[in-house]
């Protein structure tokens, strides 16, 4: 169950590298500035590691899809899919994630993510919730990188191998990569 609890914040993380929505930004805050409107799209740019008290998930594939609304601003919603994730020695399927990255801070899971393992006997659900915060960086070609180290992601098992009770010991490591399609996008 932990383990895969560390998976919903690999999905978390992905959105926070491009993000950029229609909130204005204050004079001492942090934004992300896109030189047009337009799809953005990102891609893990090293191993999605989540780890519980259980063991460690892996995903060999995360990639976010989302779309720039504005020049400036503080947020940016995107959509995550992954694949190639195992666990425990079995393959585990993912339902797509819907985050909210905030150029200022936390990134905010917006949906129910389920993870479930190959041979159907549990689930592992990561409810909607607010996590810590990505550290962004430019990147060479108009591009945005960034990193997630999250702890304390909330999760429930529905029974087997997944466990019973709610849990709050996952964590989270990994980076993506995210680009304006056609652009060039910025953290500042």
């Amino acid at each position: 169950m932990q383990r895969l609890a560390i998976l919903g914040m690999v999905l978390l993380t992905a959105f926070a590298v491009v993000g950029v929505d229609a909130v204005s930004v204050s004079a001492s805050g942090h934004e992300f500035v896109a030189s047009k409107t337009g799809k953005t799209k990102s891609k893990q740019t090293d191993a999605q590691v989540f780890k519980t008290g259980a063991g460690t998930l892996e995903c060999t594939e995360a990639s976010g899809t989302g779309e720039i609304k504005e020049g400036h601003s503080i947020t940016h919603k995107e959509v995550f899919t992954y694949s190639g994730c195992s666990a425990f020695g079995s393959k585990v399927t993912v339902t797509p994630a819907h985050f909210e990255f905030n150029a200022n801070g936390p990134v905010k899971l917006e949906n129910e993510v389920t993870i479930t393992p190959t041979n159907d006997e549990c689930e592992l659900v990561i409810e909607p919730q607010t996590l810590e915060h990505a550290n962004y960086k430019n990147e060479t070609g108009g591009k945005v990188g960034a990193t997630a180290s999250a702890v304390k992601i909330h999760s429930k098992g529905t029974g087997g191998g997944c466990g019973s009770s709610e849990n709050t010991e996952g964590s989270y490591k990994g980076a993506v990569l995210g680009e304006l399609e056609g652009g060039t996008l910025e953290w500042q």
